[in-house]
């Protein structure tokens, strides 16, 4: 689940976010921002004025920027990431859920390499047997003269 920022609507401000201007100056505001754990809400204080109708826009910027840079860190493409967040509660659960699978895709290939290792000594040790019988066979075809072919 992504984050969310409730903007309280004139009608109630129950279960949203709270905005409320601060003292100082009306350009600064504080917001509430849902986060889907068990803390529920983080303060967030600006210190740029964001119009309300950005603010959406700007979490998705940051939240993509964060799977971005998460995904580049993990060696797994965004979309993956993306899914993984989908299917649990934090992003700190999707951290764990990557890295379970990093480990996971390089014990695999671990298994994957020793198995191609010992394929190729296995193909190596095979043609090496078979080079010791056909190398006479090639030496003493090479050093006797050729029989020219006149037709």
């Amino acid at each position: 689940m992504a984050p969310h920022i409730h903007v309280p609507s004139c009608k109630s401000t129950a279960g949203r976010a709270s905005v409320r201007a601060s003292a100082h100056s009306n350009a600064e505001k504080a917001l509430d921002v849902f986060i889907g754990s068990s803390n529920n809400t983080v303060r967030v204080q600006p210190n740029i004025q964001i119009h309300p109708t950005d603010i959406t826009h700007f979490v998705q910027v940051g939240f993509d920027e964060q799977i971005n840079l998460f995904a580049t860190r993990s060696g797994f493409q965004p979309a993956i990431i993306q899914d993984v967040y989908k299917n649990v509660s934090s992003y700190k659960d999707t951290q764990k859920v990557v890295k379970a699978m990093r480990i996971a895709a390089m014990e695999s290939a671990k298994v994957e390499i020793e198995h191609l290792r010992n394929e190729r000594l296995r193909e190596d040790s095979d043609s090496d047997s078979e080079d010791l019988y056909e190398r006479p066979k090639k030496a003493k075809a090479n050093t006797e003269p050729k029989e020219e072919e006149n037709n």
